[in-house]
């Protein structure tokens, strides 16, 4: 068998490198979403602090991963850890939402565009499920509130010319102001 050259070796130890890195970043990533997840559903529920707390975990983790990319520069575009941004923006927003009745600004790593446009349409569906829990519960003023929110949203996306994924996460948003303009609509019947 004929000896590889020194540099098919070194290739092949980078790649084993990077690819080990990119499982770490793959687990972290899954990590931090489902937590994001769990930190949406706490705020569904009215834990503010154990949201609170995920969230501040989350972004922790997140930052743990940057010897990673300091190395491996590829890995910022591993989808699971796209997928976790977003997930992580989606939190925050709905965060802010319920905190201040207004979508905001976040951790400095979901406030890159794409990561925070997808968070950002994606919350307005948070914002739908909160005003519909809110109507059962016997609130049914949340639904103005809400409507105005993902209204002013969708408003300020009509004036980007959003294309691909992003788009779909735009028909996504104006299907929510639907189900609110509809949820408005019954709630005035009814009166």
């Amino acid at each position: 068998m004929t000896k590889c050259p020194a540099s098919f070796i070194s290739v092949a130890k980078a790649y084993a490198q990077e690819a080990s890195a990119r499982k770490v970043v793959m687990g972290r990533s899954n990590d931090a979403l489902s937590r994001s997840k769990r930190a949406i559903f706490a705020l569904h529920r009215g834990d503010v602090s154990g949201a609170v707390t995920s969230l501040r975990e989350i972004k922790t983790e997140l930052a743990e991963l940057d010897r990673h990319f300091r190395k491996f520069p590829t890995l910022l575009t591993e989808g699971s850890y796209q997928a976790a941004l977003e997930e992580f923006a989606e939190a925050q927003l709905f965060a802010s939402y319920l905190e201040h009745g207004t979508f905001g600004s976040m951790a400095e790593r979901t406030m890159r565009s794409d990561v925070y446009l997808a968070g950002l349409c994606d919350a307005t569906g948070e914002v739908v499920r909160f005003a519909t829990r809110e109507v059962i519960a016997g609130r049914p003023e949340a639904v103005r509130a809400a409507f105005e929110t993902v209204d002013m949203v969708i408003e300020y996306l009509l004036n980007m010319d959003l294309t691909g994924y992003l788009r779909t996460k735009f028909d996504q948003a104006k299907r929510n102001l639907r189900s609110l303009e509809q949820m408005s609509y019954e709630l005035s019947v009814r009166k």
